[in-house]
């Protein structure tokens, strides 16, 4: 048995919506890899029909109906782990541990029970998802966890003002994620997790050390595309944990983490895109990135006093 986990975030360039860190572990046997052994089911490369994409969440994401991809990927895995389906975005929400009260203070939050099957169909969404169970547990593997977490613009400004470091505020949610996967690898069994990279930092070995005290964490590398470390865990397994450059290309559950986060996002800009175009006539949807997202921005801007938002809850700072 071996623990093979990922870890991927969405939305740390935008100036609007949230940062979401999403997260994925299987157990299997040694060397079990879950492309090949999905390959009837799950597409790599590029999108096939009566399949789902587990990909770099950019890539899943591209064209007309990347949204519709992203969420096959998404929700079909979160069927095949916890055999159903949330029937809203905020019952889904809930199951991953989201407060829902501190979301609403954001009022595009306020109303969250849209279905959480949204562009895709419902039928191939479940469907899928029990075939991928099936499928998993023919070659032995199990899906361990499925998480996302976001965090919303507000609390994303406090963590700057508390840190003053854009770094710090982003390990601040992505060791939350990789906390939690490292805590399903059962003691004596060996692991590996692979991380994206934050951004251009290179040196992880005092934030593992923080995330698990009093256990051994042995550097192995530290480079500019790769930085590895073995956690040793008291009862003699180790896991090793990897952030390096395009891991989503490097692991499975990396991939189903990127989309997972990323799909997340999606649906919380959403909620944004249509509070807001439904109180300024004509306005046009955001991604909520750089440019676009302040062009957004000037075009509300009439609206503000009369909507009463808040800023520090819809703009970051950083």
């Amino acid at each position: 048995m071996r623990i093979l986990a990922g870890v991927d975030e969405a939305g740390l360039g935008p100036i609007l919506g949230p940062l979401v860190v999403g997260g994925a572990a299987l157990a299997g046997p040694e060397g079990a890899d879950p492309w090949p052994a999905l390959r009837p089911l799950v597409a790599r490369e590029r999108k096939e029909k009566g399949k789902v994409r587990v990909a770099d969440s950019k890539k899943v994401h591209q064209g007309q109906h990347g949204l519709r991809a992203l969420e096959e990927t998404a929700l079909a895995f979160w069927a095949a782990r916890h055999g159903d389906l949330p029937a809203t975005l905020g019952d889904w929400l809930t199951q991953l541990g989201v407060d829902l009260a501190t979301l609403a203070r954001c009022p595009w939050y306020e109303d969250l029970s849209q279905p959480l099957v949204h562009v895709a169909d419902d039928g191939f969404v479940r469907l899928h998802g029990e075939r991928l169970a099936r499928g998993l547990r023919e070659h032995g593997i199990a899906l361990l966890d499925l998480t996302a977490l976001p965090v919303d613009v507000e609390e994303w400004n406090a963590l700057i003002a508390a840190t003053d470091n854009k770094s710090k505020a982003h390990f601040h949610a992505y060791g939350a994620v990789l906390a939690r996967l490292l805590a399903t690898v059962p003691a004596g069994v060996d692991g590996h997790v692979v991380a994206d990279r934050c951004g251009g930092r290179m040196h992880y070995g005092a934030d593992l050390r923080r995330l698990r005290p009093g256990v051994r964490v042995e550097v192995v590398r530290e480079e500019p595309a790769v930085s590895t470390y073995r956690v040793h865990g008291d009862g003699g397994g180790t896991t090793a944990v990897t952030f390096a450059e395009r891991g989503e290309d490097r692991a499975f559950p990396t991939a189903l983490a990127s989309c997972l986060a990323k799909y997340l996002r999606e649906r919380m800009v959403g909620c944004l895109n249509a509070w807001f175009q439904a109180r300024v006539p004509g306005l046009q949807p955001t991604a909520g990135y750089y440019v676009d997202g302040h062009r957004f921005l000037t075009d509300i801007l009439p609206h503000m006093q009369a909507l009463a938002v808040p800023s520090e809850r819809l703009v970051r700072v950083r």
